[in-house]
């Protein structure tokens, strides 16, 4: 019997012995972890490793009162517990507060990264908003691991886990995903197709959103607004001609994030009642040419009798070798959908002269210029769809002037 209790003890010794090792190991790989975390930020240049280096701040007086604890009592005690958490609750209620507020602007910024095409956009933000969700929490309570760890690995507790994770994905599904704090995002543009100073070619309502649940969601939830523009209650959209990206393209470079974009027909002669001449292109001086066969085309843009321009977009594709803006600086061409390598320059704000510019040719090709210009002017029939909306849909609303030219 002495002998056999003697093995007992051995071995129980043993165990702990191995338990304490295990424990070290895993406290001094999260603290290399973190380590490594901060220091990668400094040689980056960075500012955000200050999180991490204040986990660290905090784990090395954790680390000594759960030693001291843990040779007055037995291993793995709930006092020795006690006394590595304590000493870590500043940190760790930073950490939360910090990484809450970093999850909650990523989420509110990942329902406005645009409508991707089904069926990955209703898998991709809600996949990256697990991934990051992932990450801080590991980043928030990683430093509870060595002396928690071996409870949360218990079977219960990963089953526990397990289901309240397939509890919580089956009630989330259930509730509606809008609310005025958590708005639904629409983009609605009033579009007018002009050619010279006062003439309107067409007009449409130009409509998308920046999030996944697309425009067949909407209407469903806003039948007046469907009933509006003429949709019936099936919400069959096929029928329904897409905007292209040149239509957006006052909005640029947001007008990327846009997908499945639906065009409505609409009348055109409520803005001839508001403004007399839109905005138009013309030639301010005869055409140069040089030695080396280029050509430059001197040229005037007028913004009409808008008043409240907030941006203009001139989209210039063809032969183009140098213009007056950006100190005659060309930049990387944009490859827009469909479409050939474009220059695009934007010009904020109104202007009570015209802009003058020229532009460089390098051959006899013709040069295209596409001119968009927003206007937050909006005519009644378009105030008052934007009215037919629900509170949780925000509204960004706007008229769009856009006219094209050979030179």
């Amino acid at each position: 019997m002495p002998s056999d209790m003697g093995k007992i003890n051995g071995f129980l010794r043993f165990q702990n012995e191995d338990q304490a090792l295990s424990d070290e190991a895993r406290f001094w790989g999260a603290f290399g972890l973190y380590a490594s975390i901060t220091l990668v930020y400094i040689l980056a240049g960075l500012s955000g490793g200050f999180l991490t280096f204040i986990l660290l701040l905090f784990m090395l007086p954790a680390r000594i009162c759960f030693c001291l604890l843990d040779k007055s009592s037995s291993h793995r005690s709930l006092k020795s517990t006690m006394g590595y958490v304590i000493p870590l609750i500043p940190s760790l209620i930073y950490a939360v507060y910090f990484c809450g507020f970093l999850v909650q602007f990523f989420i509110e910024k990942m329902g406005m990264m645009g409508s991707l095409p089904d069926p990955y956009g209703y898998f991709i933000p809600d996949i990256l908003v697990a991934i990051v969700v992932g990450l801080v929490t590991g980043c928030s309570f990683g430093s509870l691991l060595p002396v928690v760890g071996h409870w949360l690995a218990r079977s219960s507790i990963l089953k526990f886990l397990l289901h309240l994770t397939v509890l919580a994905l089956a009630l989330s599904s259930q509730f509606f995903p809008y609310n005025l704090d958590a708005p639904k995002r629409l983009v609605f543009q009033h579009t007018y197709v002009t050619s010279g100073a006062s003439q309107i070619m067409k007009s449409s309502y130009d409509l998308s959103v920046v999030d996944s649940n697309s425009l067949r969601f909407l209407f469903k939830y806003a039948p007046e607004a469907a009933k509006e523009l003429h949709i019936t209650s099936e919400l069959s959209l096929e029928h329904i001609d897409r905007s292209d990206q040149g239509t957006w393209m006052v909005l640029f470079p947001v007008s990327y994030m846009f997908t499945e974009s639906l065009k409505f027909p609409a009348r055109s002669d409520d803005i001839l009642k508001r403004y007399r001449y839109f905005p138009y292109l013309s030639i301010n001086n005869p055409h140069e040419m040089s030695s080396m066969g280029s050509r430059k085309v001197y040229l005037d843009l007028n913004l009409g009798s808008l008043e409240e321009v907030w941006v203009a977009v001139l989209n210039i594709t063809g032969p183009l070798s140098n213009w007056s803006f950006a100190d005659n600086q060309l930049p990387a061409p944009e490859m827009l959908k469909g479409g050939p390598p474009s220059y695009i320059i934007r010009l904020s704000g109104s202007s009570h002269e015209n802009w003058t510019f020229w532009l460089e040719a390098h051959s006899s090709e013709a040069l295209r210029v596409d001119v968009s210009v927003l206007d937050q002017y909006l005519v009644d029939g378009s105030k008052k769809l934007k009215g037919l909306f629900p509170d949780w849909v925000d509204v960004t609303a706007y008229s769009s002037f856009l006219s094209s030219y050979l030179f």
